[in-house]
């Protein structure tokens, strides 16, 4: 691991650019319990993106139809954990990307239809017979 694996953290922009802060992790995590992160203790929600993706992880993802939804793989802590062995969840914010959900405890593959209200997600690194599907926006799978 290189000086800059120690540094990689991602930002998040709602005017265009103005002005970059960190991206607030849930407050909780998939089964409700606390994720003890802060932005205050220099920990926040870090994305995977396409530029260091050697995992082949499915990029973030939103679609101009579905106003506000956002998908993403990646991890909370103090910096993007780029190792082999790193515990990666999905994430999903319906504001945008002000407010975050997790959504699996492992990397997903993910679609979205009817204006957002329909989202479809699989294990990204697995073969499976079984989808997850949400009606509600990600609010309920």
């Amino acid at each position: 691991m290189d000086e800059m694996d120690e540094k990689i953290k991602t930002y998040i922009t709602h005017n265009k650019g103005a002005e970059w802060g960190l991206i607030r992790a849930p407050d909780v995590d998939l089964r409700g319990k606390p994720t003890n992160c802060y932005l205050e203790d220099h920990c926040s929600l870090h994305i995977q993106m396409f530029a260091d993706n050697f995992m082949n992880y499915a990029p973030p993802y939103s679609q101009e139809s579905a106003i506000g939804i956002v998908m993403a793989v990646g991890n909370i802590g103090q910096k993007l954990d780029r190792s082999i062995d790193s515990r990666k969840g999905t994430f999903l914010s319906r504001d945008g990307g002000f407010t975050w959900s997790e959504i699996a405890k492992i990397p997903l593959i993910y679609e979205m239809g009817d204006h957002g209200a329909l989202l479809v997600a699989a294990p990204n690194h697995e073969s499976t017979k079984q989808i997850r599907y949400s009606w509600d926006e990600g609010k309920t799978w």
